[in-house]
This record gives C-alpha cells, structure tokens and sequence, in this order.
C-alpha cells in the first residue's frame, strides 16, 4: 500500500501519471509539443510550478490516437 501527499492510502495497482516529459519520452516528439497540447487543452493535464501532470489514463488515450493516427497517415506498402 501506498500513501498520497494527503497521506491517504492508494492502490498500489495505480498507475503514476506521466509528466510532460515522460510522455514526450513515450511518443518521440519534443517536450515542448506536450507542453503546448497541454497548454491548449489537447491533453488534459494540471500544472504544478513548472511541471505539467497528466493522469496515466489520459497519456495512454493520447499516445493510442497518436499511433492510430500515424498508422492512418502512413502510405500502404
């Protein structure tokens, strides 16, 4: 089990959210895209300081529509 800043107990199947620079580590694209995606609402995500977070399921969604949308883009071979 672990415990939250609140210190109140979360599921240790949790998964962590992605920062925007890990999620920009996950799709190969520069941090300063996530950021502007993030900035604009494309990606739902909160800032603290200087660091976006962006909840694990939302960075998932994201990286899906991303791969889904190259896939479509890319000619047939």
């Amino acid at each position: 089990m672990h415990y939250n800043k609140n210190m109140e107990a979360t599921n240790d199947t949790e998964q962590k959210p992605y920062t925007a620079t890990s999620l920009a580590q996950a799709a190969g694209v520069g941090f300063g895209y996530i950021a502007r995606l993030c900035r604009v609402g494309k990606i739902p995500a909160d800032k603290f300081g200087n660091v976006w977070m962006i909840r694990f399921e939302d960075g998932q969604r994201w990286l899906a529509e991303r791969q889904a949308k190259l896939a479509a883009e890319s000619p047939e071979v």
